[in-house]
């Protein structure tokens, strides 16, 4: 049975050719489905020295700058791959031309590193809210696919758990302190959820300088949660 399915797959990738979530290059059939020779490489996780506590990739010892001189609100973070090259690319792809299925492969890389890294003892998993307004034009939340990935393969609840309350300038065209004040506010706690006493795990695509993060962490502990760290697929290292 499993021969017949390979067989089949392989039959199938010939008529409807998989592409590489990166760069768009055809890929041969029966190989990665999901990434050619040249984007892997960008994929593959190495060990890095890691702010200990927002986990962003850092050439020295401690903490970044952003959480040696910022308020924190949240107590832990972890990011899998560099925000990079090929990385940015399948990330982008992703997020903003209707490839949602990309999903899944992002998905399972998140998972496994978790398993390995992560001590899973949430209550709750999340995802970064969208407006309802960019929801309606992008048709789905990528921050919500992979965080329901990730739930439903730690057995852990998926709940959304925050609102977006305005429809904020894309952050990748602000500056960070420009960042800072465009997220402020812009969250709140869904109507009838509680989040009291509970430990509490956000998913995010893109860590960069955090402001995003920290906003929802925040609005998380006002409302009295015990611990909040957030997972994201990628992260930009310190300058």
């Amino acid at each position: 049975m499993k021969l017949l399915k390979e067989i089949i797959d392989d039959i199938l990738s010939i008529v409807y050719p998989n592409h590489c979530i990166s760069c768009g290059e055809v890929l041969n059939a029966g190989k990665d489905k999901w990434l050619c020779n040249n984007c892997r490489c960008d994929f593959e996780i190495t060990e890095h020295k890691r702010c200990k506590t927002c986990g962003r990739i850092i050439y020295h010892d401690g903490k970044c700058r952003i959480c040696n001189s910022e308020r924190i609100y949240f107590d832990k973070g972890y990011s899998v791959l560099v925000y990079k090259d090929s990385v940015r690319n399948g990330i982008m792809n992703f997020k903003y031309k209707g490839l949602y299925r990309y999903g899944k492969y992002f998905g399972n890389i998140m998972v496994n590193y978790a398993v390995q890294n992560i001590n899973m003892s949430f209550d709750y998993v999340t995802a970064v809210p969208l407006h309802s307004k960019r929801f309606k034009d992008r048709g789905y939340n990528q921050s919500k696919i992979l965080a329901k990935a990730v739930a439903e393969s730690m057995n852990i609840k998926y709940m959304d758990l925050l609102i977006r309350n305005k429809n904020t300038k894309a952050q990748n065209s602000l500056n960070r302190k420009e960042r800072k004040e465009n997220i402020r506010d812009a969250f709140s706690l869904r109507k009838g959820m509680s989040v009291e006493n509970k430990n509490i795990l956000i998913i995010d695509d893109i860590y960069t300088t955090g402001a995003t993060i920290n906003e929802c962490s925040r609005v998380l502990k006002k409302n009295k949660a015990a611990v909040v760290e957030f997972f994201s697929l990628s992260c930009r290292s310190e300058d």
